[in-house]
């Protein structure tokens, strides 16, 4: 035995094991899974921004050419303006002729200050006989000229837009939209139109400067496929075809990644986003994540070892101390604190327990001074915790591989199983028999991959019902021994019958149940269990608690589930009802 225990691997090196194999591979693997994750989630985003930036960019210029017909219509139609155009023409009175003139200057005057999207606005004829235009309201500043016709972007709405192109105002120079309608009226002065085009900068403010940072190049096409506007016209010229540079630059070369949106009024917007600026946008979002993600890693693997220093040293002499007790080379030593609360708190009460051992041995000594030396190690031996020190094995193993959350919960479970086993009452209650299973399997998941559920039906009353301490608990470890090694699924179901018994159902997965030896089992007198507590107990306990009205039985189940099924009557001191939130 001294043998083995001298080639086995140190404490420590198993620790850096597990953390190697159970905590940083496992993190690395899921920083990985979360940076492709996180990938895929950069390339949404990215996608998204630019699409909204796109249809950003066409309802804007949607709402201005809009905006622009609806000033064209009123222009045409309106009852003080438009529909008292021909009073000019008609008017042979000189002075009344420059009334109207004014009064139609002053209208055109407020539609543009009311309107900040648009300006110079002007009426256009062409007298018959004639190729160019003349203005009716000369006091606009746009030059009085068609548009031409290499401006042309779509027609919509009896209207005709151009550009964008450069302004054709006499002040300043700037690029707009441009709109021109026919004015519905009879042929005898000539042919009428109204002029207008966008206002002083405005179409300029429609398209950003960057998205996300990045510079992406906005592209407007016309609708008989010419670029109307460039936001780079080094890369995409204006007036060439679009989708031969859209080819050149998105298909064949891949330089570019490209998003359109298709207006219906014929014309297209595209974005174009460089790939470099794009990729880079992309690992750049991932690479600030993953910084964050290994500097997180890193302090809790850093505060992990100082943790783990904190408590292994004083562990080791506390498993140094207990393996004297538990040899009998020194029954009165003392355990040393170890400054943790949790672990305190239990050792405390395996002071107490050792205390009460050693009270015990006295006591014996006393009153049968007869005995040797020898039955009273035996004694020791029987009551020394042979479940404290597995759990103590299980306790430095946990202690030293698992952070303190865990370890809160690891120390809680064992407390309550130790106040629970050290209680001296017989009787308990089925919710406290539960409580203690949860307990105990929360110990065992330490050294068992077991899927527990406990599954009470709908009369709650029942967890007050009165039973032996300790006839569950051999079940459930029945259940786990059946399993097998790698993975146990134990489920308990309680329901209170027709006849008024309450019905206990143990079920587990595992190696088949049998069935003649378990009941060869509970006919036997003496306790044949390897681990102190078995089904005669079981049996036992339920005999003289409550006599023969209980029932105790196994069976394999088609779909091979083994099933314990313990029936006993519902019995309770005191039923209190369950509160209703």
């Amino acid at each position: 035995m001294r043998e083995r225990q001298k080639k086995s691997k140190s404490f420590s090196r198993r620790i850096i094991k597990v953390w190697i194999l159970g905590i940083v591979l496992p993190m690395i693997l899921v920083e990985i899974l979360i940076l492709v994750q996180f990938y895929k989630i950069n390339h949404k985003e990215v996608d998204r921004a630019m699409t909204n930036s796109l249809h950003m960019v066409s309802d804007n210029m949607g709402t201005l050419m809009t905006n622009m017909n609806a000033i064209s219509w009123l222009l045409e139609a309106d009852g003080t303006v438009g529909k008292n155009l021909p009073l000019y023409f008609e008017e042979e009175n000189t002075i009344r002729k420059s009334e109207l003139l004014i009064y139609l200057r002053e209208q055109i005057a407020n539609y543009e200050v009311a309107n900040s999207s648009i300006g110079n606005l002007t009426y256009l004829l062409i007298p018959q006989g004639q190729k160019e235009p003349v203005k009716i309201n000369t006091s606009s500043l746009a030059s009085g000229e068609l548009p031409q016709n290499k401006y042309y972007l779509c027609k919509w709405k009896d209207v005709t837009f151009y550009g964008p192109c450069l302004s054709q105002s006499k002040v300043s120079s700037y690029p707009c939209l441009s709109l021109l309608r026919p004015y519905k009226t009879d042929q005898r002065y000539g042919e009428i139109y109204i002029y207008l085009e966008s206002g002083f900068k405005y179409l300029q403010k429609l398209f950003p400067r960057d998205v996300m940072g990045m510079n992406p190049i906005f592209l407007v096409e016309s609708e008989d496929g010419k670029t109307m506007y460039s936001s780079d016209e080094q890369v995409i010229p204006l007036h060439t075809k679009t989708s031969d540079y859209l080819k050149k630059y998105a298909i064949d070369s891949h330089r570019y990644k490209t998003y359109e949106k298709k207006e219906n009024a014929g014309w297209t917007l595209h974005l174009l986003l460089s790939t470099n600026n794009y990729y880079r946008q992309i690992y750049g979002m991932a690479f600030n994540f993953g910084l964050i993600t290994i500097l997180a890693v890193t302090v809790c693997i850093f505060i992990s070892v100082i943790q783990w220093r904190s408590i292994y040293h004083p562990f080791v002499l506390f498993e140094k101390n207990l393996r004297r007790i538990a040899l009998d080379e020194d029954v009165q030593t003392e355990v040393g604190q170890m400054n943790i609360q949790e672990f305190d708190d239990n050792f405390a009460l395996m002071e107490r327990l050792k205390n009460n051992i050693v009270l015990l041995v006295k006591r014996v000594q006393t009153k049968e001074k007869e005995r040797s030396e020898l039955e009273i190690k035996e004694i020791l031996g029987k009551i020394n915790p042979h479940f404290l020190y597995n759990t103590l094995d299980t306790l430095k193993w946990y202690a030293a591989g698992k952070q303190d959350k865990e370890m809160v919960h690891f120390i809680i479970a064992l407390n309550q199983l130790l106040l629970y086993n050290m209680s001296k009452d017989t009787k308990t209650t089925l919710k406290n028999e539960l409580d203690a299973i949860e307990s105990y399997i929360t110990l065992q998941k330490l050294k068992y991959d077991i899927d527990f559920q406990i599954h009470i039906g709908k009369h709650t009353e029942i967890l007050q019902a009165d039973m032996p301490r300790f006839v569950i608990q051999p079940l459930v470890e029945n259940a786990i021994l059946h399993s097998g090694a790698e993975k146990g699924n134990i489920r308990i179901d309680i329901e209170l019958l027709t006849n008024g018994k309450i019905d206990i159902l143990v079920k587990n997965v595992g190696k088949p149940i049998n069935t003649e030896k378990f009941k060869e089992v509970l006919v036997q007198k003496n306790d044949i269990s390897a681990n102190g507590i078995g089904l005669q107990y079981v049996a036992r306990m339920l005999e003289n608690h409550f006599s023969d009205e209980f029932i105790l039985k196994a069976e394999r189940t088609e779909d091979g589930i083994n099933v314990i099924e313990m029936q006993i009557p519902f019995r309770a001191e005191k039923i209190t009802e369950p509160s209703e939130e």
